[in-house]
């Protein structure tokens, strides 16, 4: 019996519709998997790349639900990350395997699976990298307030399904950073260990106490601020706007100075600098000589400042002096060459500098007497400690003084005794506004 003409044309129909059916099952799933990778790809940049600000404006429209899950989220960055990664490599493996059955129907089996292969690699590679990494990173790192709000519900439920394996993931790599961390620090040099290799490296002569502080003053060039070796505002010389011109010869005159500060009103307010030599054509003159023309700008400079970084800059601006200014714009002092150079060589004399210029009386081998302003790099110096040696309490103190108040709380009395490590600093002056004198005592240095 020959079959049914009608019977076969719908079997056809039925056939072809399936077949259709499945192209456009694998078809929008592939387009779904694709938005979903793009997506948690966006994510992971809108939720890293929040600043400071950003979360401020979060936290002020912290009344809508997606803002609250957000800071949320934020509070476990490592955990957020993890469900971030996971879903969207779950994602990306289910977009290959959707993509390859499709190219299983369309692609002709005599074409073998290589041809397959090849077409699933480029293809599905291509539209991974643009639709699912580079375009949704792009839109998330201009908007990502927008979307880390709107993908914060979604990512909370994800974190919720995924927490065995974010527990898994984040432990492990906790462990893997703590080995690490152990490693580099049972690995890392310490600046003891560079002074004590440059200690070894030279042989006891005439001139190796000079060459080992040279070398370790530069080791330690690198670390230093222009606040620990800046001459403090309390010493400064400066120059009053309205001083006369004769008044201006006469301090460069008493003071020995080539290069003196110029202020209105107070020390705050320095307008510039004026070098000795720029008067020479004016003494002697007949007319009324004028000074402030030749007052030159002045640099500033934060107290923070490195003092490497210092001396690159005395280089290429072609000064020799620098304005220490705090976060506030007041004076903190000033900074010279002279006082960058002698980090390394140690202290430059000339011929006007006094013989002795030392802040400090020796009493004996293990006892010093300091003025209150001396900084605490040459206190550190003058007791042979590493520079670092008082970073755990100074708490931002930069002289004697401050580190006494620091440690103490407050301005104390004379003869007070303070213990420190293996230091015994005793008050021998003080008044009510500062230290001005103490003794440091070396109790045991082994």
């Amino acid at each position: 019996m020959e079959p049914d003409p009608f019977s076969y044309l719908f079997q056809s129909i039925i056939l072809l519709n399936t077949f259709e059916t499945q192209h456009l099952l694998h078809v929008v799933s592939i387009i779904l998997l694709l938005i979903f990778s793009g997506l948690l790809s966006g994510s992971e940049v809108a939720f890293f790349s929040l600043t400071k600000n950003d979360l401020e404006i979060i936290k002020e429209d912290d009344s809508t639900k997606g803002a609250k899950k957000l800071l949320t989220l934020l509070d476990h960055p490592k955990h957020l990350l993890s469900t971030i990664l996971i879903a969207n490599n779950i994602v990306n493996i289910a977009l290959i395997l959707v993509s390859d059955a499709l190219l299983n129907l369309l692609v002709p089996e005599h074409l073998g699976p290589y041809v397959n292969f090849l077409i699933t690699v480029v293809l599905v590679t291509f539209l991974l990298v643009l639709f699912g990494e580079v375009a949704p990173k792009i839109y998330a790192n201009q908007n990502n307030i927008l979307i880390s709000k709107k993908m914060s519900v979604p990512l909370s439920f994800l974190q919720l399904l995924f927490k065995p394996l974010n527990l898994i993931l984040v432990n492990s790599t906790q462990f893997i950073e703590r080995r690490l961390e152990k490693r580099l620090q049972s690995n890392q040099v310490t600046q003891e260990d560079i002074n004590s290799a440059i200690e070894l490296t030279f042989k006891e002569g005439e001139n190796a106490k000079q060459d080992i502080d040279i070398l370790k003053g530069i080791v330690q060039f690198g670390n230093t601020s222009a606040v620990e070796i800046m001459k403090p505002r309390t010493k400064v010389v400066a120059l009053n706007h309205e001083s006369t011109f004769e008044q201006v010869v006469s301090l460069f005159q008493n003071e020995s100075f080539s290069r003196v500060p110029v202020y209105k009103e107070d020390l705050d307010t320095i307008i510039g600098i004026l070098h000795a030599k720029d008067l020479i054509d004016q003494i002697g003159n007949e007319e009324k000589p004028h000074w402030h023309n030749k007052i030159r700008p002045a640099f500033l400079i934060p107290k923070v400042k490195k003092i490497d970084d210092l001396f690159n800059d005395f280089q290429e601006k072609r000064t020799h002096i620098a304005i220490v200014v705090d976060e506030y714009g007041g004076t903190e002092g000033i900074v010279t060459l002279e006082d960058v150079l002698e980090e390394i060589f140690g202290e430059i004399q000339d011929e006007f500098d006094e013989q002795e210029e030392d802040n400090f009386d020796k009493v004996n081998d293990f006892t010093f007497d300091f003025d209150g302003i001396t900084p605490l790099g040459d206190l550190c110096k003058v007791l042979d400690v590493p520079q670092d040696h008082f970073d755990s309490v100074r708490e931002g103190a930069e002289t004697i003084a401050g580190l006494i108040l620091v440690v103490n709380g407050k301005i104390p009395v004379a003869n007070t005794s303070l213990n420190f490590d293996i230091f015994r600093i005793v008050i021998l002056k003080s008044s009510r506004r500062r230290i001005e004198k103490v003794r440091v005592i070396i109790n045991d240095k082994n």
